[in-house]
């Protein structure tokens, strides 16, 4: 129509009227343009909202996890020391709480951490969605080391770990994971609950005087509680990082 308009003004050379179509088509496409710009800023803003608030939620679920998995590997020094304490001379365990501890000092938690929407974020070159500069930095310094699969794998790899399963009969090691093991809760695994082998009493005592007779047994026992320890420092740090980060009172 306006195109129409502007031809017939063209061939009667009606220049003003020209001017007035040619302002009013310029005006259009600037309201098409800037309408299009408001909207998209819209969509942005409320892209923006629901990624923060997601990934606000998951680093505050991975406050609580670190300190969940921190309280599991103080059960685990517990069972180290006991254990420790019963080879070099001190409180004395009975055979099958001797192998009950030494199996729980060879435990690792194995949890996963939520990375799908700060990964979602990345994969997709939409961080800066995250205009809370803050927190944008307090997710990419979380995400980029992660201190319980760190610790999973220092355990995984430990001498203990390795020398119990050496010294560990497969029966006993067996009726260990099976009775003994870890137990998802609502939270995190546990691991200190009452729990027997259903072993025979001549398959525990062989067992225990297996772990009793290893030498090197003490000397990874002690090096497995100051790793747990440093662990748990870690764990325990990176939570307290977290929640000072996600205060309202360290928010812009």
């Amino acid at each position: 129509m306006i195109l129409r308009r502007i031809i017939t003004h063209l061939r009667k050379q009606e220049w003003t009227a020209i001017s007035i179509d040619f302002l009013i088509v310029v005006l259009g496409v600037f309201l098409g343009i800037q309408l299009g710009n408001w909207n998209a800023a819209r969509l942005e803003r409320a892209q923006s909202a629901v990624f923060t608030r997601a990934l606000e939620a998951d680093l505050h679920a991975d406050a609580a996890l670190y300190r969940g998995v921190a309280g599991y590997y103080e059960s685990v020094r517990a069972n180290a020391e006991r254990v420790l304490e019963s080879l070099e001379g001190g409180a004395p365990l009975s055979d099958e709480d001797l192998l009950i501890s030494a199996y729980r000092a060879s435990q690792v938690a194995l949890v996963p951490v939520n990375r799908s929407t700060f990964e979602e974020l990345v994969s997709t070159a939409r961080i800066n969605l995250i205009t809370d500069a803050a927190l944008r930095q307090t997710a990419i310094q979380h995400f980029g080391f992660n201190y319980i699969e760190a610790a999973a794998a220092d355990g995984r790899q430990s001498d203990y770990r390795s020398l119990f399963r050496g010294t560990m009969p497969p029966d006993a090691h067996r009726a260990a994971r099976e009775h003994c093991g870890d137990v998802q809760s609502t939270d995190i695994i546990a691991l200190d609950y009452r729990c027997v082998l259903g072993l025979a009493d001549a398959a525990v005592l062989k067992a225990a005087e297996a772990l009793r007779a290893e030498p090197a047994m003490p000397a990874a026992l002690r090096r497995r509680i100051n790793e747990l320890d440093v662990q748990m420092r870690d764990l325990i740090n990176r939570a307290n990082r977290l929640e000072r980060a996600l205060s309202p009172d360290a928010r812009p």
